[in-house]
């Protein structure tokens, strides 16, 4: 008889978790695609989150009560895309 193996299913990281994750890559100051974001917190934590998630993160990290950082964004050229710098 085979056993089988019940996968644990996977808890939805809150947006203070995420905001804190986005905060910590971004903090070097480098311009950045939400993709680039995303792909560096599944490489490095094993969440699978959206574009649209990072960017609604990277607009929390200007409120106050996420620490009022700047946060600029600006057109790629030649794009569609823009990407994001975090500063303080």
């Amino acid at each position: 008889m085979t056993q089988l193996s019940l996968l644990e299913p996977q808890i939805e990281p809150s947006a203070k978790t995420l905001n804190a994750l986005v905060l910590k890559i971004m903090s070097d100051g480098k311009w950045r695609l939400p993709w680039e974001v995303c792909g560096i917190i599944l490489r490095d934590h094993k969440i699978k989150i959206s574009d649209s998630s990072t960017t609604a993160r990277l607009r929390d990290l200007r409120k106050a009560k996420y620490g009022g950082h700047t946060v600029e964004k600006r057109k790629v050229p030649e794009s569609n895309a823009y990407e994001y710098r975090v500063s303080k």
